[in-house]
Formats: C-alpha cells, sequence, structure tokens
C-alpha cells in the first residue's frame, strides 16, 4: 500500500478536508470527513464509498485493523500529529479518518415507504439528529424524513451521535408539507404530538404504515403541518415537566409503536 506524506497546512488536499467541517464544504464537494476506527469500520460495512483515508503518524497500525483500508482503492496519507489533529473536532483524535462520498438522492426519488417512519421539522441539534437517527434504527424505524430548518445529518455531531446508523438508515431532505400528503395518499398514517392531546400515546392504535411527526426543540412542529396530520396523542407526564427533549420523545414513540407490532404479532 502506498502512503503519501502530507506535511504542510498549505497542502491542497488538506485544504480540502479543512472546507469538510462546514455544511457548504461537504455540499461543494459532495464528501464528508468520519474520524475514528468504529466509524470507520462502520462506514465501510455499509458500502460507503471511501475517497481517500488519513492517518496520524505514529498510528499506522490503524490501517491493518480496520478491514478494507489495506485492500481499498484509495489513496492513503499519513499526517503529523498536529497536523492530523487539527483536522479533527474531538478533543482526543482517534488516529484515523476517511473521506467519504456522500450518496446522491435524486430530487424525484420516491419517499421511502415502510411500517414506522419519523418526519422531522426544525429540530436544529445535531446530537438530537444523531440521537433520532440512532434510536429509528434500533427500533426498526424505515427511514428518517428531515424537513427544511433541520440539522445537517452529516454535522460531525451528528455523525458521532448516531455511532454508525446514519450509513445504513434511509435519511431523505423533503418539503415536509408535500411529503405528509403524500405519505397520507399512500396508506401512511402521520401522527403528532401535543401536550394536550385526549389520547395518550399508549392508548392510541397505530396503523401498519405510521410515520411520527416530530418538531424543533423550542416551537414544536409547525401548525400548518399540525393540520396535515391523521391524528395526535400526548405522552403522559405526571412529575410536571412541561416537555421531554424531542429525542427522548421520538424514543418513547417508537418503543410503543414496537411493543404494539410485537405484542400483535
Amino acid at each position: 500500500m502506498d502512503i503519501r506524506y502530507i506535511s504542510s497546512n498549505q497542502n491542497e488536499q488538506y485544504k480540502r478536508w479543512r472546507k469538510l467541517h462546514r455544511r457548504k464544504g461537504r455540499e461543494q464537494y459532495g464528501s464528508l470527513l468520519v474520524e475514528g476506527p468504529h466509524l470507520v469500520a462502520e462506514a465501510m460495512d455499509a458500502g460507503w464509498k471511501v475517497r481517500s483515508c488519513l492517518v496520524e503518524e505514529g498510528k499506522e497500525r490503524l490501517l491493518s485493523e480496520i478491514p478494507g483500508i489495506r485492500e481499498g482503492a484509495f489513496p492513503v496519507y499519513r499526517l503529523p500529529v498536529s497536523l492530523f489533529q487539527s483536522l479533527m473536532d474531538t478533543e482526543t483524535p482517534q488516529g484515523i479518518a476517511v473521506e467519504l462520498e456522500l450518496p446522491r438522492v435524486e430530487d424525484e426519488e420516491a419517499l421511502p415507504i415502510g411500517e414506522t417512519l419519523i418526519l422531522l421539522d426544525a429540530v436544529q441539534d445535531p446530537g438530537n439528529l444523531g440521537t433520532i437517527l440512532r434510536t429509528a434504527e434500533a427500533s426498526g424505524a424505515t427511514a428518517v424524513i428531515l424537513g427544511r430548518g433541520t440539522a445537517d445529518p452529516y454535522n460531525s455531531k451528528t455523525v458521532r451521535a448516531a455511532m454508525g446508523s446514519l450509513f445504513r438508515l434511509p435519511v431523505r431532505k423533503v418539503d415536509l408539507s408535500s411529503a405528509i400528503l403524500e405519505l397520507r395518499r399512500r396508506g401512511v398514517a402521520v401522527i403528532g404530538t401535543h401536550p394536550r392531546a385526549e389520547t395518550v400515546h399508549f392508548r392510541y392504535e397505530y396503523p401498519p404504515r405510521t410515520a411520527f411527526l416530530l418538531g424543533n426543540e423550542g416551537r414544536g412542529v409547525d401548525p400548518a403541518l399540525e393540520q396535515l396530520v391523521d391524528g395526535v396523542v400526548r405522552i403522559p407526564m405526571p412529575g410536571g415537566v412541561e416537555s421531554l427533549n424531542v429525542s427522548v420523545t421520538a424514543a418513547v414513540l417508537l418503543y410503543e409503536r414496537l411493543r404494539q407490532k410485537w405484542g400483535n404479532a
């Protein structure tokens, strides 16, 4: 395996990687920088295309510990410790990273349809989005659909919080109002939440195809979208708390949905 050495922050390849920290740069190059043996292995196992590999000087052993790195048809770059760590946004970089090609999804590509979907309206915190992705995959959801104003799924905080789920779970960016109407037309019931809804979430009988609509951490779901749902449920909070974190709400709903499915199996 041919390993190329980069020693200067003026190197054009280095400058390219630096730009991938920002959404604009990721969109410009169609790439994502992922760091750490676990996430690198998860992405490669899921079949994401690797454009290049970066390894910190002195940690070349990692190239042999991750299946597919040494056999890969992509360039490998060794960087001095200071240069490698300047590219990473974690406090303790783990010595290896890859540049991944972002999946291309055509605008006209059909919405993912399945038994359980999550729709997110302007969920802005990357950590919340990543946690929702991880929980959605764990509970067997089909896909997560992102509306306008939702955090970038390729933000490094989202990627880390998702713990590999981003690489396996279908994620789509759409106009939610159009998507909701399309889902309903195709037999998917869209369920929203509200603290004053009459029906608690564990007494609602979810249809065979259900999509949960969750909203912004501060204002909740856009009222215009709320008008499009088939039903509304509330999660009881007898302890007096006004609301739950959106990722917690997602987990509660997804696992009640799973409980009902398994209970009827």
